[in-house]
C-alpha cells in the first residue's frame, strides 16, 4: 500500500505518540490548596501573551490586565517601548486605572487621595507631602512587571527569575517565529467562562482523538486526527496535524505551510496556527472550578492571488467555524463541575495519543513545591 505524505512524515522523523500511558489523582483538579500552589510555583513563575500589541497602538496608550488575581497597567511609553506596573496605589491599596484607553498627560492620578503616576508607575506628586514621612516616599513607585512584546504580542512574567521571553519559549518560539506573526492583525476575540479547572480546559484543546466524537460535524472530514504526531519540547508541547486537501495538495518541506501546528506555550496558551492565520486562545484561573478563556483570530496579508474583500470573508468565516467547535467543546468542559466531586471521579486515564497531557501536568508537577 502507498504510503501517504502525512504517513510518511511520521515514520521517517519520528515517532507519533512519545509517551507511554499514564495515571493521574482527581484530586488535582479539585484540591483547593493546589490551585493556590499551582498559581504561585506555575503560573506566575511563566510568561504570558496578555494583549495584541496593537492594544496600545500608540505613545501614552494604556491597557490593564487582571487575571491570576492580579491587575497590571500596560503603557506605550513615548519612546515607543511598553511599561507595566502593578495597578495599585502605593498609599492605601487603591486601583488606579479600569479597562484601556489613552492618558494624553502621561500622568495617572489615584482616585481616592491624588497620588500622581507617570507612565511607567513612578510617584511624581503626592498631596500633604510634608505630612508622610519623606523616607517613604523617596524613590516610591508601584511595583514593575516584567515586560516585552514579541510577535505581535505583549508578554508579561510576574516572576524576577524567569528566564528571558525567547530562551523560555525555546523550540516554540522558533517554530512561532517562522510565521512572522508580526505582520498578522487581529481581527476577532471572544471570551467565555468554563465551568472547570483550569487544568481540565488545557487537556481539552492538547489531544486530537476526540474529535470524531465532539467535533463528528465540524472537524470530523476535515483534521486528520489519526495522523496527528505529538511532540514534547519542554515545558511547551506542540504537534502537526494534517488537513485533508492541504497537507497533500500543497508542495513543502515546512510543515507549517501543510499543516495545522498547534503549539501549547505551557502553562496556559494554546497557538492554533495554519499557514496564513490562527487561533490563540488562554485559560485563565478564575477559582478552582472555573477558567476564564480568552481566544483570539489573527491573519496575514492576503495570499497571492486572493483579493483582501476575499480574504476578509475567509477570515469571517473561519472565525465562526472556530466559535462553533469552541460552544462543542464548552458543552462537554462545563459538565465537570458536576461531576468532580463525585465518588465515581478517582483518576485519569491517559493513552499515548494523549502523551502531551501526560507531559503538562508532569512539568506542573515538578514545580510545585
Amino acid at each position: 500500500m502507498t504510503q501517504t505524505r502525512a504517513e510518511a512524515r511520521l515514520t521517517s522523523v519520528e515517532e507519533q505518540y512519545p509517551l507511554a500511558p499514564s495515571v493521574l489523582d482527581a484530586d488535582v483538579y479539585r484540591d483547593p490548596a493546589r490551585y493556590r500552589r499551582e498559581l504561585e510555583d506555575v503560573l506566575f513563575e511563566a510568561w504570558f501573551p496578555v494583549f495584541p500589541s496593537s492594544d496600545v497602538a500608540k505613545p501614552r496608550d494604556y491597557v490593564v490586565w487582571d487575571q491570576l488575581d492580579q491587575s497590571v497597567v500596560i503603557t506605550r511609553l513615548d519612546d515607543g517601548t511598553v511599561s507595566s506596573w502593578h495597578n495599585v496605589c502605593q498609599h492605601r491599596g487603591a486601583r488606579l486605572l479600569d479597562g484601556s484607553g489613552h492618558c494624553p498627560t502621561g500622568r495617572i492620578k489615584c482616585p481616592w487621595h491624588g497620588f500622581v503616576y507617570d507612565l511607567e508607575g513612578v510617584v511624581g506628586s503626592v498631596p500633604l507631602r510634608d505630612s508622610f514621612d519623606p523616607g517613604l516616599l523617596d524613590g516610591l513607585r508601584a511595583p514593575a512587571v516584567r515586560v516585552t512584546e514579541w510577535g505581535g504580542w505583549i508578554w508579561l512574567t510576574l516572576s524576577d527569575d524567569t528566564p528571558e521571553l525567547l530562551d523560555y519559549l525555546g523550540v516554540i518560539g522558533e517554530e512561532l517565529a517562522g510565521y512572522e506573526l508580526d505582520g498578522y492583525t487581529t481581527q476577532y476575540r471572544h471570551s467565555v467562562t468554563l465551568q472547570a479547572n483550569w487544568k481540565i480546559v488545557v487537556d481539552a484543546f492538547n489531544e486530537t482523538w476526540h474529535v470524531p466524537f465532539t467535533h463528528q460535524d465540524t472537524l470530523g472530514g476535515v483534521v486528520l486526527w489519526r495522523d496527528a504526531a505529538l511532540k514534547i519540547a519542554s515545558p511547551h508541547s506542540w504537534m502537526t496535524l494534517p488537513v485533508r486537501g492541504l497537507t497533500d495538495r500543497v508542495s513543502s518541506t515546512d510543515h507549517r505551510k501543510t499543516h495545522i501546528c498547534h503549539y501549547l506555550a505551557f502553562p496556559n496558551t494554546i497557538f492554533s496556527c495554519f499557514p496564513t492565520h490562527l487561533q490563540m486562545w488562554s485559560a485563565w484561573p478564575l477559582s478552582p472550578d472555573e477558567t476564564l478563556l480568552c481566544a483570539y483570530q489573527m491573519a496575514g496579508p492576503a495570499p497571492a492571488g486572493m483579493t483582501d474583500e476575499k480574504w476578509a470573508r475567509n477570515n469571517e468565516r473561519d472565525w465562526k467555524h472556530f466559535l462553533d467547535v469552541l460552544l462543542e467543546d464548552s458543552e462537554v468542559i462545563n459538565g465537570f463541575t458536576k461531576v468532580a466531586r463525585s465518588k465515581g471521579f478517582t483518576k485519569n486515564m491517559f493513552n499515548t495519543a494523549e502523551s502531551r497531557l501526560t507531559a503538562f501536568h508532569g512539568e506542573i508537577a515538578k514545580r510545585l513545591r
